[in-house]
């Protein structure tokens, strides 16, 4: 490796299209994981690549080899986690890592365990859907969220106990969570120790499949698979709650980084935040290389995701206040 600061992280949407062409114009040497199923596509951009350094593994289910992969680094390097890091590697994987998670570890085990996440949203004082521990809980509509699903894949919504119990047979359920009727807003936050504030950096919403289908009949039910996104400005008077609901967030856990809070605001209006996800998510690429309403305005510049996580990134080399954006979390307990 040269003697530019070094980012690494594996191959996935948000890496390619957002972390890695932020990188790249903030000045940062990238290291990327390529999986064997990527490379067809990452192969077609051939100008890219040869600004990056490439290892590859086979299958990305074989986690001994992505976390070797990253060991066989040396000097400082600062790995970029992203959705596939909850995904394919567990907690304890991620702690046989040598270098430093941009955001710890441990923000990305809260969000892999349902139960967790909603309980840290609530202790930051966010707004959630009742939840509810079984089916024979069940007084109103709910939905229902299958255990490892890909992108809102197999969940359904369920509007009383007996379609609950109807609709779940040999299904492994995962989380049920109270039906807000509402539009889902997507809300991108960074919290950042060098500026010593957390950017609400802007929103997106998720397209779902046949949710947000042109027509949808009677007797098909309704799914959740996220297929797109797309960018959202909000109504001006839902800013100042959630730059609050950021700022709460980033408090209770002392996460350092990129961060998303995941809401439907009804028609009152009001905002029900149900997940979060504690690192880079794929909405943000919408961004990219233009930047954001809401960013933009903040740095007075072109600024979307992958960027602002180099631009944090860099400046803490600059500054020699690297330990900073090191820490894990620290206000989370180990689980």
């Amino acid at each position: 490796m040269g003697s530019k600061v070094v980012i690494a992280t594996t191959s996935s949407h948000s890496s390619f299209y957002n972390i890695i062409p932020g990188a790249i114009e903030e000045g940062l040497e990238v290291y990327v994981v390529c999986f064997d199923r990527d490379w067809e596509l990452w192969s077609q951009y051939p100008d890219l690549l040869n600004q990056i350094n490439i290892i590859r593994v086979k299958d990305y289910s074989d986690s001994k080899a992505t976390v070797k992969a990253f060991n066989s680094l040396d000097g400082d390097v600062v790995i970029v986690p992203h959705g596939s890091f909850v995904r394919y590697l567990s907690v304890i994987e991620l702690k046989q890592l040598k270098h430093p998670i941009l955001g710890g570890v441990k923000i990305l085990g809260y969000e892999g365990n349902r139960n967790l996440n909603s309980e840290l949203l609530v202790a930051s004082g966010i707004n959630t859907p009742k939840v509810f521990s079984d089916g024979e809980a069940i007084d109103r509509s709910v939905m229902v969220k299958l255990h490892g699903a890909e992108g809102g894949k197999g969940y359904f919504i369920a509007n009383n106990k007996a379609d609950f119990q109807k609709k779940s047979k040999g299904m492994n359920i995962d989380f049920i969570q109270e039906y807000i009727s509402g539009v889902s807003v997507y809300a991108h936050y960074f919290s950042s120790p060098i500026e010593k504030r957390c950017e609400l950096l802007g929103f997106d919403r998720r397209i779902e499949s046949n949710a947000n289908s042109q027509y949808l009949v009677s007797t098909e039910e309704p799914s959740f698979t996220v297929i797109g996104n797309v960018p959202i400005v909000v109504r001006e008077s839902l800013v100042p709650e959630y730059h609050r609901m950021g700022r709460n967030f980033a408090d209770q856990t002392g996460l350092v980084g990129p961060f998303c809070i995941e809401t439907i605001v009804t028609n009152d209006p009001k905002i029900y935040a149900f997940e979060f996800s504690g690192r880079i998510v794929a909405g943000t690429t919408v961004w990219v290389p233009y930047g954001n309403t809401y960013a933009n305005n903040l740095w007075g510049e072109s600024m979307y995701m992958g960027k602002r996580i180099a631009r944090e990134i860099k400046r803490a080399y600059e500054k020699k206040k690297i330990d900073l954006i090191m820490v894990d979390s620290p206000k989370l307990e180990e689980i």
